[in-house]
């Protein structure tokens, strides 16, 4: 399944690590207004409704942004798939510098079968001809609905992505081998729609990732602390939302999760805080300061000081800001293919 994930996004040119590369080094957060984030609502309105997962980036806006111009690593992020790669030689697409904005909704599999559609909405600069071209030595053209529809198969068996034009600048991407789930339901309503109706509250944001709370393993133990509270109180967050935004030269990335009750958000908030303490704590440990080189200190002590966790109704959020010094030092940590 995973493998006939990645197929898809690459086969189209839109690689899955672009998304996940992306939010990691390039991502954005909306604290305020932002002069270069385009809404998402016209892309998302492209998208069938009822996804319970939505990814929305806007590589344009992060383009543009101080943060990127003046990112430590002005190089490439390299991809490192074969097949990604044979289609930017065959197509000359780039996805850093090529995609504007995409949306990706994704629905989960109904028990063991088959896993659930993936509809990739993505806007950008793609040469038409070229993708024709690719398409057709590597996989099959077929009209459906109106549109041709090139198919490709996952990994040499029998199964099918589909990807089409929906204008020049705008492709779809759909896991299977028909495009019917990309028109199964009108999206530019969010009424109903749990996950776009918290996308409509991050209007101006140029990146973010709405999902259902995944389950929780049964001895559930962040950082090795077990606490059965802390375990309750995490169950009881049914929504996770990421979002980030450049702010001149750093980055401002929220987390955000929205539990049963206000009451549990309140408890939620306190233990976190209360987490936050044990943690500064811990660093004025001699034994942890040995074991940490100055720089590594120096940031997990300014993330701890300054992370903001608030709570409003049934949410709680920790809002946090990353310098590129920050990001410097955490790229070293990486795997070097990684990198």
């Amino acid at each position: 399944m995973q493998r006939s994930r990645k197929t898809l996004f690459v086969t189209a040119g839109v690689a899955a690590v672009a998304i996940g590369a992306a939010l990691l080094l390039h991502g954005s957060f909306r604290r305020g207004a932002t002069a270069h984030a385009s809404p998402a609502p016209d892309l998302l309105s492209a998208l069938p409704a009822g996804a319970p997962t939505l990814v929305y980036l806007d590589l344009a806006a992060v383009r543009a942004s101080s943060f990127y111009q003046h990112r430590p690593d002005r190089g490439p992020i390299v991809v490192p798939d074969a097949d990604y790669a044979n289609f930017m030689r065959s197509t000359g697409f780039d996805f850093e510098k090529d995609l504007d904005r995409v949306v990706i909704a994704s629905w989960p599999s109904a028990g063991d079968k088959e896993p659930g559609p993936d509809v990739v909405i993505a806007d950008g600069r793609f040469d038409r001809e070229k993708i024709r071209g690719y398409a057709l030595r590597t996989g099959k053209l077929d009209r459906q609905q109106g549109h041709d529809v090139f198919l490709f198969s996952t990994s040499g068996r029998p199964n099918w992505n589909s990807v089409t034009f929906l204008d020049d600048r705008r492709i779809a991407l759909v896991r299977g081998a028909s495009i019917a789930p990309l028109f199964s339901g009108n999206g530019a309503n969010s009424v109903g729609d749990p996950a776009r109706e918290r996308a409509a509250r991050l209007d101006g944001a140029a990146a973010f990732a709405i999902l259902p709370m995944p389950p929780l393993p049964a001895h559930f133990a962040p950082g090795g602390v077990q606490s059965d509270q802390l375990a309750s109180l995490a169950r009881s967050v049914q929504w996770i939302t990421l979002a980030a935004r450049p702010e001149g030269d750093n980055l401002r990335i929220s987390l955000e999760g929205e539990c049963d009750s206000s009451t549990d958000a309140r408890q939620l908030q306190s233990m976190l805080e209360l987490l936050r303490m044990f943690g500064r704590a811990g660093l004025e440990n001699p034994k942890t300061r040995q074991s940490m080189d100055a720089a590594t200190l120096a940031m997990v002590q300014n993330l701890l000081k300054t992370a903001e966790i608030t709570q409003a109704a049934e949410r709680v959020r920790i809002l946090v800001e990353v310098t590129p010094n920050m990001l410097k030092l955490g790229k070293a940590f990486l795997p070097n293919e990684s990198r």
